[in-house]
């Protein structure tokens, strides 16, 4: 891959300079573009009934992975009603896809119960996944608030298994220590 720097290096270290520097400018428009998309995440909220009092803004959750391995992971938004945490939304400019194994083990783990629903959106296509059943749905349509409050007597609240959790702890965990892979082009 070539890395446009638009100079010639120096020497070796003006070159590691030049390419962090790139990045850096890259991981700013990353930034901005995630602040834009949740932007307009929350006024789509709205507009479906939320009030900002059911939304909550880059919620973080420690996650004790073991004695030893303890770390801080968070999500764009999410979609409290009757104090349950209903739907956790991701908001990228990247590829929807890589982000989807790392809502499932979100969703599985922050809370003492499995968040029934995760939102993965780009600004232009969505996802919608039903955590307990796993089923996927390719939507830009979160349901309206009243329906949710509706649906939310028959959802489940269960915690996620006791011996798979110490693995989903650990997804969770490569997951975000890689920041699940920005697949956008530098």
């Amino acid at each position: 891959m070539e890395i446009p720097l638009n100079k010639i290096p120096e020497s070796p270290e003006e070159r590691k300079a030049l390419i962090g520097e790139l990045i850096k400018e890259q991981e700013e428009i990353f930034a901005i573009s995630i602040g834009y998309l949740q932007r307009l995440m929350i006024e789509n909220l709205i507009d479906r009934g939320y009030s900002l009092n059911d939304i909550e803004i880059n919620k973080n959750y420690k996650v004790i992975v073991s004695e030893k391995e303890k770390f801080i992971t968070s999500v764009d938004l999410l979609i409290r009603l009757n104090d349950k945490t209903i739907f956790a939304i991701k908001c990228t400019p990247a590829s929807i896809d890589s982000w989807q194994r790392f809502m499932l083990s979100f969703c599985r783990v922050v809370e003492p119960y499995q968040i029934p629903y995760a939102f993965i959106t780009d600004g232009q296509e969505g996802r919608i996944m039903d955590i307990l059943s796993g089923e996927v749905r390719e939507t830009m349509d979160i349901p309206r608030k009243e329906d949710l409050l509706k649906h939310l007597p028959s959802l489940s609240f269960i915690p996620y298994s006791e011996e798979k959790l110490p693995k989903e702890k650990r997804i969770l965990y490569a997951f975000d220590a890689i920041k699940c892979c920005p697949t956008y082009n530098i």
